[in-house]
């Protein structure tokens, strides 16, 4: 890896250690998109190594109280949802190269509308790992640690 890791992901403070097994060989390290912690309902950004996706972000507040398996429902393919592992208490997800997980969130708006945020939830990909088995493994393992960071960052 010839790149600098950075501090933060999309805004969110970060250790080296938890980020640096999701980070592929490369030489140069590009962000795309803005912050998850932009006060948005919706946020997304991603970073690519060598113009290639290697990590993509995508953040939401919902006005309803969910599980992982409820956001999935929402968000995923009909073709993906039998691949879909539930790890973690209920709280984090795993399926073909993603992650997603779910923490309690109130206080903010959820929507134009104002409503109270119940749930926030985030969604990770990794780009192209050796084996889906590997990224499941790392991906849980970021969640686990990033998951409470960024529903911290985005007031919840």
């Amino acid at each position: 890896m010839e790149y600098d890791l950075p501090k933060a992901l999309c805004g969110v403070p970060v250790g080296r250690s938890t980020i640096e097994p999701l980070f592929p060989p490369g030489k140069e390290l590009t962000d795309v998109g803005g912050e998850l912690a932009d006060g948005q309902d919706r946020s997304s950004c991603s970073y690519l190594v060598d113009g290639n996706g290697a990590l993509s972000f995508s953040d939401q507040r919902y006005q309803e109280k969910l599980t992982v398996r409820d956001v999935l429902m929402k968000t995923v393919p009909d073709s993906q949802a039998k691949e879909i592992t539930v790890v973690s208490s209920g709280r984090i997800a795993v399926y073909r190269g993603h992650v997603v997980g779910v923490a309690d969130c109130s206080g903010l708006p959820s929507d134009v509308d104002g409503e109270e945020a119940q749930s926030y939830a985030i969604t990770v990909g990794i780009g192209k790992p050796k084996t889906w088995q590997e990224a499941q493994t790392k991906l849980t393992q970021f969640m686990k640690k990033f998951l409470p960071a960024a529903a911290k960052a985005e007031g919840c």
